[in-house]
């Protein structure tokens, strides 16, 4: 339980101190259009599922998003336009806005975390099954992109 409870604080601790990398910029406004518009044009060469999740919250603070430039069927990639143009505009709430979406992902670690557990205890026992889970609630590429 100490392990899991670990892996949360850090999780949550990196989501409110790191700014977002290149591929956050376009999942947040997509994810919020996917609930403002229920249409799933923009960001629409991954799966939806994190997207919505990490989103909603961000969706129900009551946040806008300016969708000026969204798509009108040509292909273009404007979750990245919309996501920078969203920064610039409000400098003082975006980082808010990712804190909220990475804490509502956390669970999917912990989902991982579990799997890993189950997995290892089933095959080898429960000793495999607390180094499975000792290593990815401390893995470094876990902790990096979990949150």
């Amino acid at each position: 339980m100490l392990t899991v409870t670990t892996h949360v604080a850090l999780l949550a601790w990196s989501a409110t101190r790191h700014s977002p990398v290149v591929d956050e910029v376009g999942h947040l406004p997509a994810g919020w259009s996917h609930w403002q518009l229920k249409r799933f044009d923009l960001y629409n060469v991954n799966p939806p599922l994190v997207r919505c999740v990490g989103t909603l919250p961000v969706y129900l603070s009551g946040q806008q998003i300016d969708l000026r430039g969204y798509p009108d069927g040509s292909g273009r990639r404007a979750e990245f336009d919309i996501g920078r143009r969203w920064i610039r505009e409000y400098p003082d709430r975006f980082q808010r806005s990712f804190t909220l979406a990475r804490w509502a992902c956390i669970p999917f670690s912990l989902l991982g975390a579990w799997v890993c557990y189950r997995w290892a205890k089933d095959l080898y026992g429960a000793t495999a099954g607390c180094t499975a889970l000792l290593l990815w609630c401390f893995s470094p590429t876990v902790l990096g992109h979990a949150s």
